[in-house]
């Protein structure tokens, strides 16, 4: 039943109403760039059944607005250098989106200001009722030209064959929008607020609980309010968007009355109805940040079946010797592998036969690797897990570099097992070295043309792989292992001296009292703006733009505005970013991932 009425929403009468979808995704993606007054009502959280499946809410639009000003993204924008391109472009999107303003019925600049306030989309399946869609936009002193849109709409929909009817909910008048298979959307306004609903009852539900005669509603949740208070960051700043899902009661009401209804019966064998839900939040120009985003996964405890090989626990985030200072990110995390392992052996071998796990990890890496998983790989593995990303120049689309890097417990003895497992999959591999360190480099799985004549050049990439230090580096890029190599030799050159890095890890250390996370990483957006700051304005980005020009008026209109407003010096970029960083931890109610980025003054 959930699906028809999500097709309801997204499918099903889109297809018949597909130009009003638009108008009704454009209100969501507007609060981005509007701004006005609040609504004076109850949040949406208490407008919404208990049983919410999935929500994504706005707060408020002009608090959203203000805060992505004062982001580094926002200062960008506004700086005098930089304000004639954006405005440039802006005009260009004005006359672009005028080739489509008869059939929306509205210019660009009028559709942009109709949100006014909270916005929020929730999928519910309430008990006795059919589930369905809510979806509410706070428009006040905009009715007006909301009413545009919605009669736009209604056109729309009698040209395909459905029509709008007048109905009641208790005494209260409703337009009821009927696509020609019987479907229907449910619409009203009050008080500058309009509501749109799959169902009529799901309507009345909405209104009940806005006079406050609603038993229980989506803020009565023990579920969403844990998961919302893990991602409220600061009490007196609450975060400008949200989002939230129940994953297992989303399959349990789309499997319901189905052929899937069968896999029900595995969620307690496997432990996955311990997926009590997963929330997140983001918060622009928060005290000494730019943006703090959190997300929560709560699970039940204590935790069985599949959750049990969730084993992230605390451990050394300090930047090892190879990783060069000049990264662009960097994470780390450590995990009992041996927990892991084990775990999902019992449970995979509960479900099939005895020995059927070890089986399969023998069939399916020890054979592919051309060694013993559980003697010669497992135990060599340290736990600790990295992953960074530099850029090899010259900048091209795929100048992004990644190392990965698998600590090992004794790396004097892991050689000839990577000799082995590098001859089992590239029989042709080459065997280097630089600066005492050797390694191997691979062909790629798949050659790409360095020079095309349809599109950018692009680098080719060169596996490779080598024990450095203790750990067993992994790159697509020679260059990149070689700058590892390089920096191991030097490791007060590395990340773990560099005093941004500090400064992140500080930051995150007071984030967990103390404790070490089970997962910490580090960005740097002067460098990833860098990247695309030379890419755009590399000769080569720039032909192909303008060829692309020629029939297409969106890179049209990028090209012209990029000749009229070249880019100013980067260093007039640079001076609004500042570094970020991230951190997860594993505790009694789940996993929970913070991630920021701090603002500079």
């Amino acid at each position: 039943m959930l699906r028809s009425w999500l097709a309801l929403a997204g499918g099903k009468i889109v297809i018949r109403l597909s130009r009003l979808a638009v108008i009704l995704c454009a209100w969501m993606l507007a609060a981005s760039v509007v701004s006005s007054a609040r609504a004076d009502r109850p949040a949406a959280p208490r407008l919404l059944p208990e049983r919410t499946l999935a929500y994504a809410r706005i707060a408020d639009t002009q608090l959203l607005v203000e805060r992505f000003r004062e982001t580094a993204l926002g200062r960008i924008g506004q700086d005098e250098e930089v304000k004639p391109l954006v405005s440039q472009l802006y005009a260009s999107a004005q006359q672009l989106w005028s080739r489509i303003e008869a059939q929306v019925g509205l210019p660009l600049d009028q559709l942009l200001r109709i949100p006014q306030g909270e916005i929020c989309f929730a999928v519910v399946a309430p008990p006795e009722m059919r589930p369905g869609v809510i979806f509410l936009i706070d428009v006040k002193d905009q009715l007006t030209q909301a009413r545009k849109l919605l009669d736009k709409g209604e056109e729309l929909l009698v040209e395909n064959g459905g029509r709008k009817e007048v109905e009641k909910v208790g005494e209260v008048e409703v337009a009821a929008y009927v696509g020609p298979d019987g479907n229907t959307l449910y619409e009203l306004e009050r008080e500058g607020t309009i509501l749109i609903a799959s169902d009529k009852e799901l309507l009345r539900f909405v209104l009940s609980a806005w006079d406050g005669q609603a038993e229980k509603t989506l803020a009565d949740s023990h579920k969403f309010n844990t998961i919302m208070s893990r991602c409220s960051g600061a009490v007196d700043d609450p975060p400008q968007l949200t989002l939230f899902a129940d994953p297992v009661e989303i399959f349990r009401t789309v499997a319901r009355g189905n052929f899937a209804a069968t896999a029900l019966a595995l969620l307690p064998v496997l432990g996955l109805d311990g997926v009590q839900g997963i929330g997140a939040s983001v918060t622009f120009g928060s005290g000494e940040f730019d943006s703090v985003q959190h997300v929560h996964l709560l699970l039940d405890n204590p935790r069985a079946g599949v959750l049990q090989l969730l084993a992230m626990s605390p451990g050394d985030s300090t930047p090892e010797p190879w990783v060069p200072a000049g990264i662009v990110s960097y994470s780390t995390f450590n995990w009992d592998l041996q927990q892991t392992y084990d775990k999902g052996g019992l449970l995979y071998n509960s479900l099939t036969s005895e020995g059927a796990f070890q089986e399969e990890v023998r069939r399916r890496v020890g054979d592919r690797l051309g060694v013993d998983f559980e003697k010669d790989l497992l135990p060599a593995l340290g736990g600790r897990f990295t992953f960074a990303q530099w850029i090899e120049h010259p900048v091209r689309l795929n100048s992004m570099a990644s190392l990965i890097g698998l600590s090992l417990k004794e790396p004097s003895q892991f050689g000839p097992t990577l000799e082995t497992i590098v001859k089992k999959l590239d029989e042709n591999a080459e065997k280097k070295a630089f600066g005492g360190v050797s390694y191997w480099t691979m062909k790629p799985l798949f050659r790409r043309p360095t020079e095309r004549p349809d599109g950018p050049a692009l680098r080719q990439p060169d596996p490779c792989v080598a024990i450095v230090g203790d750990t067993l580096l992994i790159t697509d890029s020679s260059a990149a292992l070689v700058e590892a190599i390089k920096t191991a030799a030097e490791p007060a050159l590395g990340l773990a001296g560099d005093l941004e890095f500090k400064l992140i890890a500080s930051k995150i250390k007071r984030q967990v009292g103390g404790d070490a996370p089970g997962m910490l990483s580090f960005s740097r957006p002067e460098q990833n703006l860098r990247f695309w700051y030379d890419l755009a304005a590399a000769d080569d980005t720039r032909q192909q733009v303008n060829r692309r020009g020629e029939n297409n008026p969106v890179f049209f209109e990028l090209d012209k505005a990029l000749s009229d407003n070249p880019l100013p010096p980067f260093a007039v970029l640079a001076k609004y970013l500042a570094p970020g960083g991230g951190m997860m931890v594993n505790d009694e109610t789940g996993l929970h991932y913070t991630t920021f980025t701090l603002r500079r003054k």
